[in-house]
């Protein structure tokens, strides 16, 4: 909105950390925080602490909102940030605390390990980032590596070993088989190969070429990885969505394709010139994040709200809306790409690019509105709602 109507009240950079910051904490922590709790802990007696932890979470992630938005990286918002880290720290306790008891590590449970794990592991970005600014190397190559690390494991590692975590165990919930070893290989190479591909996010800065290999070699073993949970998904899937509707299939069938093209580009970014683009355009680095954020874990938790028949998959205006948002996700998508291919082949541009992205936004927010508005009208829920 500010290069298409600009506002003078508004600053730009402040503005953006406000949405990043709400976006990212606001809607997909909170979303997989009920998830997993809706999940694993059923016990209204041990619901009561999430349910404290989770309005102190919303002060925090409400308090960051209005202070970055208000002066940006600071005081306060740097406090309200450490409140929300050290709530997550909370929140990963209480859910290990109340998933050991289970005897039966599934492979969808590993997942959710895996996940908190990612968790705990970007929350250190945060803390780098004090010593680094303490050293006085604020806006340093190191500085811009330490965000990126945060980055990397919060949407590469706690978001998506999440969401597929949560498909897996909606899948297990409902007859589905897996073989041992193809589960045993799919996970162990997605978790490993997320530890080392942290390297693809540097290949714009001037590190050892042996790290570019072992981010190189993750993002071949991220593929190899996604192929084996293809194998183990979609063996089940018709059984699994014979009864679910068409929304909850489109929309797993949506978040797994974008998840497949996150690790095809995350390869292609580490091949000499072409992945020259995603360091050199602003608009390329915002595709990929935006392909995670919403193709990825947003239609990701979509699908599992209407599997678990908390969203009503029935409901016309959820369904106008989900089709209008993926729609306009898409098109977004191609127009934020588009750059690279002007990099790649000296192509031209396109004429009031900012405007059509503008109003591709506006596609996807009529959309978003309509969920929302699908899910207040709980009158139309499924009978069987937990």
């Amino acid at each position: 909105m500010k290069f298409v109507y600009p506002v003078e009240l508004l600053n730009f950079e402040n503005t953006l950390h406000s949405h990043s910051h709400f976006a990212i904490l606001g809607w997909l922590y909170n979303a997989l925080y009920i998830a997993i709790v809706y999940t694993y802990v059923r016990d209204p007696l041990k619901q009561k602490k999430y349910n404290i932890l989770f309005w102190i979470t919303q002060v925090s992630i409400i308090g960051m909102l209005l202070t970055f938005a208000w002066q940006g990286y600071a005081a306060y918002s740097i406090t309200f940030s450490t409140m929300h880290i050290l709530c997550s720290y909370a929140f990963i306790f209480f859910v290990l605390k109340d998933i050991f008891v289970i005897k039966k590590e599934t492979l969808s449970l590993k997942f959710i390990y895996a996940a908190l794990f990612f968790l705990f592991l970007s929350s250190l970005g945060p803390w780098g980032l004090v010593v680094v600014v303490i050293q006085g190397l604020g806006g340093t190559d190191l500085y811009k590596q330490v965000i990126y690390f945060y980055l990397h494991f919060q949407y590469n590692g706690w978001f998506v070993f999440a969401v597929v975590g949560l498909w897996l165990k909606y899948f297990e919930d409902h007859g589905a088989k897996y073989k041992e070893g193809a589960a045993s290989i799919s996970f162990h190479l997605l978790f490993f190969a997320t530890l080392g591909a942290y390297f693809l996010s540097l290949l714009g800065f001037n590190i050892p070429s042996s790290l570019k290999f072992v981010g190189i070699a993750c993002a071949f073993l991220q593929l190899n990885g996604i192929r084996y949970l293809y194998i183990l998904l979609f063996k089940n899937e018709v059984k699994i969505f014979q009864n679910a509707g068409k929304l909850p299939q489109l929309f797993f069938r949506f978040s797994f394709f974008m998840l497949f093209i996150k690790f095809l580009m995350q390869l292609v970014s580490a091949l000499p010139k072409i992945g020259d683009a995603a360091f050199i355009s602003r608009e390329v680095t915002i595709g990929f994040i935006h392909l995670v954020m919403l193709g990825v874990i947003s239609a990701g938790v979509l699908g599992w709200l209407t599997m678990n028949n908390l969203l009503n998959s029935q409901n016309k205006l959820l369904m106008y809306g989900s089709y209008i948002f993926l729609a306009s996700f898409m098109v977004s998508e191609m127009l934020l790409f588009y750059p690279a291919l002007v990099l790649w082949f000296g192509i031209s541009g396109i004429a009031d690019y900012v405007s059509y992205l503008f109003y591709l936004s506006i596609g996807m927010l009529t959309g978003i509105i309509l969920i929302f508005i699908s899910s207040l009208n709980r009158s139309n829920l499924p009978n069987n709602l937990p």
